[in-house]
């Protein structure tokens, strides 16, 4: 019998949060689901973990890269050889609420009509201390409006298998951001999109978290979210407020992570669901 959901998580030397992100999802209060790991040939220890786990929870399906391939491969893969009709995403840093799979699967069950759901998040710091709860806008015809700004939480979302292989998946060739771009070819293909109010995810933030969105991942950003907006036909707005991705990763770390904290006040994105 299918499992109604499959768990999709790529796992790249992940080490020390790799464990605290696996035990969240075996430890979901839904436990019938496929458990979906790629290990991109982390050189870290993450394998060994990983491997125990497989072989002490037949769950999970753990796939091992010879080379490292990529997010966006993994994901793609993920998608074409997932055993279940709902995906959901999870990364390897977070940690999931023991009852997200649970929420997620009874709303989509409720409205069958939905193709991507997520869901709010609290943010945490290394360390898993508190920082802030993150919310997001909830309602269809919020998010369509929001596209460009990236209105889903990676991590918390779960896709309808169906739906996304419709609109071709996950791009295999970008080498970051292949969520926003999968949105914006959602939302121009009419899917029912939508998120939960409440936290799903403890999504962890650390120094590392703005490091890591060099000057050439924030260029991909504003080529997708430039091509994006003239998909969906967003407003003028839209372009110049996509450019800030790019002009925060050219300050200094230290002004970087202040401007960054400054700019969530005028974020549309929590103001539509404050």
């Amino acid at each position: 019998m299918t499992t109604p959901v499959t768990v999709l998580m790529s796992v790249y030397n992940d080490l020390p949060y790799l464990q605290d992100a696996v035990e969240s999802v075996l430890n979901q209060t839904l436990t019938d689901f496929e458990f979906l790991i790629f290990d991109d040939a982390s050189t870290d220890g993450s394998s060994a973990i990983l491997q125990q786990y497989a072989s002490q929870d037949s769950r999970i399906k753990l796939i091992a890269n010879e080379t490292n391939r990529g997010l966006g491969f993994n994901l793609a893969q993920g998608v074409a050889i997932a055993q279940s009709p709902w995906i959901a995403r999870m990364d390897a840093d977070d940690i999931a609420l023991a009852n997200r799979l649970e929420l997620q699967l009874n709303y989509v069950q409720a409205n069958p009509d939905t193709s991507i759901l997520g869901g709010c998040a609290i943010d945490i710091d290394r360390d898993g201390q508190f920082i802030s709860d993150r919310k997001v806008p909830t309602t269809h015809q919020q998010i369509r409006k929001l596209i460009w700004t990236n209105p889903f939480i990676h991590g918390t979302v779960v896709l309808n298998k169906a739906s996304i292989q419709k609109v071709g998946s996950y791009s295999q060739k970008l080498p970051k951001r292949q969520d926003y771009d999968l949105w914006f070819r959602c939302a121009k293909a009419g899917l029912k999109l939508a998120n939960l109010p409440q936290p799903l995810i403890k999504y962890r933030f650390t120094d590392n978290t703005l490091q890591r969105n060099n000057w050439k991942v924030a260029l991909v950003h504003v080529r997708i979210g430039w091509r994006g907006c003239w998909q969906v036909k967003a407003s003028p707005i839209a372009y110049i407020a996509i450019t800030k991705q790019l002009v925060i990763v050219l300050l200094p770390p230290p002004l970087r992570v202040l401007t960054y904290n400054w700019l969530k006040q005028f974020d549309p994105r929590r103001k539509v669901s404050a």
